[in-house]
């Protein structure tokens, strides 16, 4: 029978679970565990002392992974990557290249970061114990290496490959797609000369002291999966990059949809040429919304404002023309409406302009007037002196001037608003927007709700941008090859973010935004607990918030499901 016995040792007492056994015929006190002095004994009985207890973040990878898996990411990658002089593909640290693009993805997913930081994420998360393999060696150098493998001619087949998965898997609808082109800004230095790419441009985010890198995008309307980027040359305007990439979206279009009559483009006023509509008429059975410059085509402008109907959008009543006219050699649909929130911006822009352009005006008229300024100029020189200050769009129009001689004879001017020009303005010119569409069948509503969702890419573009998840930036890579290997890992972020907010939407009644949906993921975490006695670790998910109950089982998120099976290793 077992009982408790205490021992004195160097003056502290210890504690032991003995029974009485005998030993060769005599009895002796047989020790079976050792419980130490009373406060260690008190900290197992509070199960203080079992183990250690740790949490990882789970649900964000865990998703994306099983999205990779259906996918298959890895092998589509791994298949276009050239194989090295033994006859196998190359393997680094135990992965392959399709391996560690998808590992490099789901950091830009989770926690955009360098790739030297990646580690520093990564064994936060459960993707060691997921994947079952040690990812510490997974440094910059790594990254590097696994990118070096990947030409860029391969991106658009890998791409297509992806997409053509992606479509079959979660049956996309290709009806109406959005394009839209943006800019990211770079840190390359201005006499870096190794890559081509990275060029000085009109930047949105306004950093136009530094390098960009430009990109265009195709994405699905509803679900804004993307299905067809490309990168190029920071300096490049919308036009042109249209005209370059046209071809081979139309192309990448064909060989995903086999057919593309059903299929709508729709693109903004920044893209449209004479030559970019006829390359797109040339591309039978494609259709398209586009929008055209409304200053190109005031002829058209005035015709709208005297024949509007009112035509019911989303619940709003707005003003609209729809005539068919030849435009650049082909017979299209026109539909010219009036914006209210497109004429308040106009407005304001203007205002904010105009401020901006008599500050300048009343700097250059008090130097004229100064007796001890600058030189003497004339009537001439003063007139082109002030029309380069205001001209602009509109401004020009609405901010007139007069050139007078001053008492002690020197040359100055007044300026003033023209307030009838600026509310004829207001009245006939501001808030019209010019679709054209060769949807000859589309009603006027239908056309102005595609272009509206112009907005859906923007969002897009956003998500890209965001410091926190999906973000392009930061980038450290300084050649063209590493800068688009590293957008197309971008994008594959983004296309596996962007299929599992569809599955969690569609089948899990997920509501709220992309960024939320991965900030729930994340709150969904894996608990290790290691226990000294057996030296044992046990892993099991925290329990799951109700909310995201169904989103879980949708995306496969469980306790059953905590190893998928990836093909990370060499594949011939």
């Amino acid at each position: 029978m077992a009982s408790i016995q205490a021992r004195v040792s160097r003056g502290k007492k210890y504690w032991s679970i003995v029974e009485s056994r005998r030993i060769n015929g005599k009895p002796r006190t047989f020790i079976l565990e050792y419980l130490g002095t009373a406060e260690t004994l008190l900290q197992r009985l509070t199960n203080k002392s079992e183990g250690k207890i740790k949490s990882y973040t789970h649900g964000d990878t865990i998703a994306l992974i099983n999205i990779a898996k259906e996918l298959n990411i890895i092998d589509a990658i791994n298949c276009h990557i050239p194989t090295l002089t033994s006859g196998k593909k190359p393997v680094r640290d135990g992965l392959s290249v399709g391996g560690s693009f998808l590992l490099g993805a789901l950091g830009r997913v989770c926690h955009p970061t360098s790739k030297l930081g990646w580690f520093g994420w990564c064994k936060e998360t459960s993707l060691q114990y997921t994947l079952r393999r040690s990812l510490k060696n997974i440094d910059s150098q790594h990254f590097w290496d696994q990118m070096d493998y990947l030409p860029p001619e391969k991106i658009p087949l890998i791409e297509e490959e992806i997409i053509k998965k992606l479509i079959k898997t979660y049956n996309i609808k290709l009806d109406t797609l959005l394009f839209d082109t943006t800019n990211f800004f770079t840190f390359i230095d201005s006499t870096n000369d190794h890559c081509d790419i990275p060029q000085r441009g009109k930047n949105k985010q306004k950093r136009f002291d530094l390098r960009q890198i430009g990109m265009a995008l195709l994405v699905t309307r509803k679900e804004q999966l993307p299905l067809f980027h490309s990168s190029y040359r920071g300096n490049k305007n919308d036009i042109t990059v249209f005209g370059e990439v046209f071809q081979n979206m139309a192309k990448r279009l064909q060989n995903i949809a086999e057919e593309l009559t059903d299929i709508t483009i729709v693109f903004d006023k920044g893209n449209n040429s004479k030559d970019n509509f006829k390359m797109i008429d040339e591309t039978n059975n494609l259709h398209y919304v586009g929008g055209l410059v409304s200053s190109y085509f005031v002829d058209l402008i005035k015709e709208a404002n005297k024949n509007f109907i009112s035509i019911t959008i989303a619940g709003e009543e707005i003003p609209a023309y729809r005539v068919k006219k030849e435009i650049w050699g082909q017979e299209r649909t026109c539909v010219v409406s009036v914006s209210k929130q497109l004429k308040e911006g106009q407005i304001r822009g203007i205002c904010q302009h105009a401020d901006k352009k008599m500050l300048a005006l009343e700097k250059f008229k008090q130097q004229l007037e100064n007796p001890r300024g600058s030189k003497k100029l004339d009537v001439k020189d003063i007139k082109e002196r002030i029309d380069k200050i205001i001209k602009g769009q509109f401004i020009d129009e609405i901010l007139k001037y007069k050139i007078f001689e001053t008492n002690n004879g020197l040359k100055s001017f007044r300026y003033f608003i023209d307030g009838k020009t600026f509310e004829e303005l207001k009245e006939n010119i501001l808030g019209r927007r010019i679709l054209v569409t060769n949807r000859h069948d589309w009603t006027s509503e239908e056309v102005i709700m595609a272009y509206r969702g112009q907005a859906k890419v923007e969002y897009a573009f956003r998500n890209l941008k965001n410091p926190y998840h999906l973000a392009i930036r930061p980038q450290y890579h300084w050649t063209d090859q590493k800068i688009k290997a590293h957008i197309f890992m971008c994008i594959l972020s983004y296309l596996l973010t962007a299929a599992a907010y569809v599955k969690a939407s569609a089948d899990g009644g997920y509501k709220r935004n992309l960024n939320n949906f991965m900030e729930d993921l994340s709150t969904i975490r894996l608990t290790s607990c290691s226990k000294k006695k057996d030296n044992k670790i046990s892993y099991q998910l925290e329990e799951i918030p109700l909310a995201l109950k169904n989103t879980a089982k949708v995306l496969s998120i469980s306790n059953d499901n905590l190893h998928p099976k990836l093909n990370f290793s060499d594949y011939i």
